[in-house]
C-alpha cells in the first residue's frame, strides 16, 4: 500500500525544481520530510551518502569527463572530422556522413551527448556551413549525432546504471557498441533520404586525393589515441573501465605536451569543469540513492509495476515502458531520471526474466533521444547556441532523425541479442 503522505513529498520535489533548485537538493529535501515523519533514523542518510561516495566504479565518471573536456582543451578532436571528411566528404551528404562518424570516434572518449553537442560540434557545424551545407541541417545533424555519445564506451550513464543495478560496467560498456554503431549507420541512411527527398542543401566536396586520406588519416591517429586505451583496454581486459578511464587521462596530458599545447592555465581550467561536472554527477548518485529508498519503501515502485505488468504482455509493457522514458526524458535530465526510475527498471527486468543489462542499454537510450526531443532538446539548443543558428528553425531537421532512431530504439527493445551478443562473445556475461 502507498504511504497516503507520498503525494506531499512528491509535492515539495516538484515544486523545488519548478524553482530551479538543483534536482539533488530537492530529491534530499522531500526523502527528509518522509524519513523524519516516519521516525527514520539519520544515520541511513549517511551510510547511503558514504556507500554512494566509496563506489570503486564511480571513480571513472570524473576521468571520463577530463578526457573529453582535454581533447577539446588541446584542439584535437577536429582532426577526426576533418580525416573522416578526406574519406567520404564526396558522397552524398558527405560532410554529414563525416559528422556523424566523428561523433561515434568522440563518443568513445566523452561519454556525453553535451560535450559532443558543445565540443567536436562548433567545429563541425563550421565546416558544414562554410562548404554550403544549410546551416540548420548542419546544426540538426550535430545535436543528433551527439546521441550518440552516451551509447558508445565509455558511458557516463552506463556507470551509473551499472552502480544503481549493481551489474557489470564492463558489461554494460560492451553491450552499447552493437546499438550504437546501428544508431550511426541509421542516421547515415535517413541522411541520403532528407538530401535525396527534401531537397535540402548539401553540396558535395571534392573527392581527396588517397595521398591526402592517408596523410589526413594519420595526423588524426593521436586523437584516435584517446578512445583506442578506452575501448581497447577495456575490451581486452587489460584494464577496468575506472584504470581505461585514467591512463586515457595521462595519454591526453602527454599528447598536450608533446603538441606543446600544454599550459598549467589550460590544465587548471580542464580540471576546474571536470571537478564542476563530477560533483553534480556525484550529488545525483548519493541523494538518488536516498530518493530511491523513499519510493521503494513507500510502496509507489510496487504499485507502479503492478500497474504497467497488468497491461498482461512483455511487447506491450517494453512499449509502454519505451514511451514513459523517452517522455520523461524530454523534461528532466537523462541522468536524472535515470536514478528516479531505476528501483522501476529492476522490478519490471525482474518481472519479466529481463537481462538489467539489456533495460540498461534501453533506459539510457530512451534518455538520451530525449536530448534531441521538444520541446527541451537541450543538445540542441547548446549546439545551436555555440553556433549562432536559429533554434526554432533547426529544430524541424532535428525532428526528423528520431524516425532512424526510433526504428533502431525499437529493435534494441524487442531483440535482446543486439546488445548482449557482444557481452557474451567477450564473456562479460554468460
Amino acid at each position: 500500500m502507498i504511504d497516503p503522505m507520498l503525494k506531499y513529498y512528491f509535492i515539495v520535489f516538484i515544486f523545488m525544481i519548478l524553482a530551479q533548485v538543483p534536482i539533488a537538493f530537492a530529491m534530499t529535501t522531500s526523502s527528509v520530510m518522509y524519513a523524519v515523519i516516519n521516525g527514520q533514523n539519520f544515520v541511513m542518510f549517511a551510510q547511503k551518502f558514504a556507500n554512494a561516495l566509496s563506489d570503486f566504479n564511480l571513480l571513472a565518471i570524473p576521468a571520463f569527463l577530463f578526457v573529453g573536456i582535454f581533447m577539446n582543451e588541446i584542439g584535437l578532436t577536429d582532426r577526426i572530422f576533418v580525416a573522416a571528411e578526406k574519406w567520404i566528404g564526396h558522397f552524398t551528404g558527405g560532410l554529414a556522413h563525416a559528422n556523424v562518424i566523428a561523433s561515434m570516434i568522440f563518443a568513445g572518449m566523452s561519454g556525453s551527448a553535451l560535450a559532443d553537442a558543445g565540443g567536436l560540434g562548433t567545429i563541425e557545424v563550421k565546416a558544414m556551413k562554410d562548404a554550403g551545407y544549410d546551416e540548420h541541417f548542419s546544426v540538426a545533424v550535430t545535436a543528433a549525432s551527439s546521441a550518440i555519445g552516451p551509447i558508445i564506451p565509455p558511458s557516463i550513464n552506463f556507470v551509473i546504471w551499472a552502480f544503481l543495478s549493481q551489474t557489470s560496467t564492463l558489461a554494460m560498456f560492451l553491450a552499447g557498441v552493437v546499438p550504437g554503431v546501428l544508431m550511426g549507420l541509421s542516421m547515415m541512411i535517413w541522411i541520403v533520404v532528407a538530401v535525396k527527398k527534401f531537397k535540402i542543401k548539401a553540396p558535395t566536396v571534392q573527392k581527396a586525393s588517397w595521398a591526402e586520406r592517408f596523410e589526413y588519416s594519420l595526423k588524426s591517429l593521436p586523437a584516435l589515441g584517446g578512445p583506442i586505451i578506452l575501448i581497447g583496454g577495456i575490451m581486452t581486459g587489460i584494464f577496468t573501465p575506472t584504470e581505461s578511464s585514467v591512463v586515457a587521462g595521462a595519454y591526453c596530458v602527454v599528447l598536450s605536451v608533446v603538441y606543446k599545447k600544454f599550459s598549467i592555465k589550460m590544465l587548471t581550467r580542464t580540471l576546474t569543469n571536470t571537478l564542476i561536472s563530477s560533483s553534480m554527477v556525484m550529488a545525483l548518485a548519493a541523494t538518488g540513492l536516498i530518493f530511491n529508498w523513499m519510493i521503494v519503501t513507500s510502496g509507489l515502485i510496487t504499485y507502479m509495476t503492478n500497474m504497467i505488468l497488468s497491461l498482461g504482455n512483455t511487447y506491450l509493457v517494453l512499449l509502454a515502458l519505451n514511451g514513459i522514458l523517452l517522455f520523461m526524458g524530454c523534461f528532466i535530465g537523462s541522468m536524472q531520471v535515470l536514478i528516479m526510475i531505476a528501483p522501476l527498471l529492476m522490478n519490471l527486468a525482474a518481472a519479466l526474466n529481463l537481462s538489467l543489462i539489456h533495460v540498461g542499454v534501453i533506459a539510457v537510450l530512451n534518455l538520451t533521444l530525449g536530448l534531441i526531443t521538444p520541446p527541451m532538446a537541450p543538445s540542441l539548443f547548446v549546439t545551436a547556441k555555440a553556433t549562432g543558428v536559429s533554434f526554432d528553425k533547426s529544430l524541424k531537421y532535428t525532428v526528423q532523425f528520431l524516425i532512424p532512431l526510433v526504428v533502431t530504439l525499437l529493435l534494441v527493445t524487442f531483440i535482446p541479442g543486439i546488445t548482449l551478443w557482444v557481452p557474451r562473445v567477450l564473456g562479460a556475461i554468460k
